[in-house]
């Protein structure tokens, strides 16, 4: 019964952000933020009921796995929104430093996508053969693609 709740459950397809934001352009070596609304890291619960049976779905987001075409980055938050005007010296707990230029990519872009990953646990009231469970971990959806586009900078040392 609580494997037929996960699966009409509204588990989250994350919204893709970063900074720089596309269009703008990152770079090689350089950390670019990775954040979804925080919204959208929130425990989602689904229940039904049979008879004088009812069972509760709890799903915990625990992981969200980025790929971002040149890499995977897994952060266990939804990471920290950047905001204009911050310092130099601010931090997040969720960043991604392109190793690759895109520009041998198709259309010179690198394709970002998102997943969350849920713990799952259940309880039941009722008629049960057992009061809880777990169903383990449950991917929700891929999130729509975002592009971006990352270059290179280059110094010249002329003495």
């Amino acid at each position: 019964m609580a494997e037929t709740v996960v699966e009409s459950m509204p588990l989250v397809k994350p919204t893709v952000n970063m900074a720089p934001q596309p269009p703008l352009m990152t770079y090689v070596g350089l950390p670019t933020w990775l954040w979804m609304g925080e919204n959208q890291w929130s425990n989602v619960t689904g229940s039904a009921t049979i008879g004088n049976t009812t069972v509760t779905v709890v799903a915990e987001p625990i992981r969200v796995t980025w790929d971002l075409g040149d890499g995977m980055e897994t952060c266990t938050t939804a990471g920290r929104k950047w905001q204009k005007g911050m310092s130099s010296d601010e931090q997040t707990d969720c960043s991604y430093a392109f190793q690759h230029v895109s520009d041998f990519e198709p259309d010179g872009v690198f394709k970002v996508t998102a997943v969350i990953s849920y713990a799952v646990n259940w309880t039941c009231s009722g008629a049960c053969l057992s009061t809880a469970g777990t169903l383990g971990e449950v991917p929700g959806f891929t999130s729509d693609a975002t592009t971006i586009q990352v270059g290179e900078r280059q110094s010249v040392v002329i003495r």
